[in-house]
């Protein structure tokens, strides 16, 4: 009898780890896309009063995503002259978003300040709608994915029996 407990026991748990496993993919593309804008929120800034260079603001950035820093840094080496081109990982990113960043990063420090003010707003815009999108994902399947789990893990631990 203590055996069958065990097997439903367990089944259930890994129903539940695979459900926060599947929420923790939404949580770090949101904070990864939340990063983003808050990178562009402070270039943007920086822009339009101290005008200090993009490279030394993003270095003074504290950056929760590990994905977002590991960007950061790509394009801090291309700009300081230590990469040919700005080649930016994909990481767990999906396409649209990929492309959306390589874009941002390229056109980073590519104009006068008018213009980069008009592309950061522009940028700006873009990666709000996918982290408000992205937001809306966590909040809402995140939750659901770990219930699901649990109840698809006692599912199978039951039909075990």
């Amino acid at each position: 009898m203590s055996l069958k407990i065990f097997i439903v026991f367990l089944c259930a748990a890994i129903g539940v780890a695979t459900g926060y496993a599947v929420m923790r993919s939404y949580k770090r593309n949101y904070e990864y896309l939340d990063g983003v804008c808050a990178l562009i929120a402070e270039l943007k800034r920086n822009i339009a009063y101290r005008r200090d260079g993009a490279v030394s603001v993003l270095r003074a950035m504290e950056i929760k995503s590990r994905q977002l820093e590991k960007n950061v840094g790509e394009y801090i080496a291309f700009a300081g002259g230590k990469a040919d081109k700005p080649d930016i990982s994909r990481g767990f990113l999906s396409a649209e978003v990929y492309e959306r960043t390589r874009e941002f990063f390229a056109s980073i420090g590519r104009g006068d300040g008018q213009s980069q003010i008009n592309e950061l707003d522009m940028f700006g815009e873009r990666f709000i709608g996918l982290r408000d999108a992205a937001e809306t994902k966590y909040k809402k399947l995140g939750g659901v994915a770990v219930k699901l789990g649990f109840l698809i893990g006692l599912g199978v631990g039951i039909l075990a029996l």
